[in-house]
Parts: structure tokens; sequence; C-alpha cells
């Protein structure tokens, strides 16, 4: 627990840094605070992403779906959903023809800077429950959920290049962390389900 205490410190006091440092470098920006505006000034979009990574040494590819309603042009707030898209054979695992499935699910909280360049940064911090399992690549048990399910607590802080395709459309990339709780599933802990991942998305709604 100690352990996970500190690198989500470290990865908070980043983040945290990382904001105020490029909030001072706007010379004209608008607030939720000093701008509160009205909510015919509020914006939206819908985010679908992609995610790559390791669990447990074997490459995840993970989709996910993402809403938010923009507050001001820096802060979004909002929430998504995101699944294993493809057969993980985990190394812990000592029964053969198994493979693992993990979902995630949470709130998020997101902060831009210069988004009204074409070129500008964005970090999203997502917190939520995960759930893995495991599933058997070929059964005929009609037990849907042999090996039961392990829910996890998790945050997941970002930093992203986002890009201005046209005014209703945005490109982003960058890399996650995701940092989870204390869990214990088979042969899987924490440490197997945490790590860096590359993430690319396509955001489309109105922005503000």
């Amino acid at each position: 627990m100690k352990h996970l205490i500190s690198k989500l410190t470290l990865i908070l006091s980043l983040i945290f840094l990382g904001i105020t440092t490029t909030s001072y470098a706007q010379d004209d920006s608008r607030t939720l605070f000093n701008n509160p505006g009205s909510l015919s000034e509020l914006g939206f979009y819908i985010n679908p992403t992609y995610q790559i990574g390791n669990l447990d040494e074997a490459t995840a590819h993970i989709f996910g779906v993402r809403g938010g309603v923009m507050l001001s042009p820096n802060l979004t707030v909002g929430g998504g959903y995101h699944w294993t898209v493809n057969n993980i054979d985990p190394v812990s695992e000592p029964m053969n023809n198994l493979y693992l499935d993990m979902r995630l699910g949470g709130a998020f909280v997101e902060y831009t800077v210069w988004s009204n360049n074409t070129f500008h940064l964005t970090f999203p911090l997502m917190v939520g429950m995960g759930e893995v399992e495991m599933d058997r690549e070929t059964s005929n048990d009609t037990d849907t959920n042999p090996f039961g399910e392990q829910n996890f607590f998790f945050v997941e802080p970002s930093a992203q290049l986002e890009v201005n395709l046209m005014q209703n459309v945005r490109l982003h990339t960058g890399v996650a962390y995701r940092v989870v709780g204390n869990m214990d599933y088979r042969a899987l802990d924490q440490s197997n389900i945490d790590g860096l991942t590359g993430v690319v998305g396509l955001k489309v709604g109105l922005f503000r």
C-alpha cells in the first residue's frame, strides 16, 4: 500500500506541476471560476479511444469510449468505459487455454492548455473501478464465469498531444499510466495490471 501511495503522489505531483507551469504561459485564458458563463456556453464531446500496453507481460489492446462536458476551454469532466478486445495469455497463469479479460469504468477530469492552437496539450485523469477475469479459449461448460472475477480501484493519469483537425474534430495521442490498488486474483496481483500504455483517440463534439 505504501508503494501505491508513493507512485500516486509522484504522478499527481508531476501533473500538477505541468498544469501550473503551462497555465502561467497563457496570456488570455478563460477559467471556470473567473469566467463562469452560462449553460449555452458549455461544450461536449464523444471520444472513442484505443490503448496498447502490457497485462502480465502480454500485449493488451484496449478499446474505450469517453463522454465529456466542457465547463470551459480548459476544463472537462465526464465518464468513460474501457475493455480489452484481444485474447490475453497471461504469463503468470498456470493453466493452459485460458485468457484474461479486463474492463475499466470511471469518471475523469481533463485539463487542456492552448486549446485554440492547432496543436496543444491535454492532461486527462481517470479514476474508477476495474475488473479482471479468466475465461477458457474453448469450452462447452455451461458456467459462463467458472473462475470468478476480481474488482480493483485504479487511477490513470495521461499526458497527450492534441491537434484540431476540424472545428468539431480533434485527434489526440500520448501516454497513460494505470495505477492499480491492492488486488489478488489467481496468480495475478496489482503489479501485473498496472503500467504504461500508449493512447490514441478522436474527439467529436462541440468545443468551447
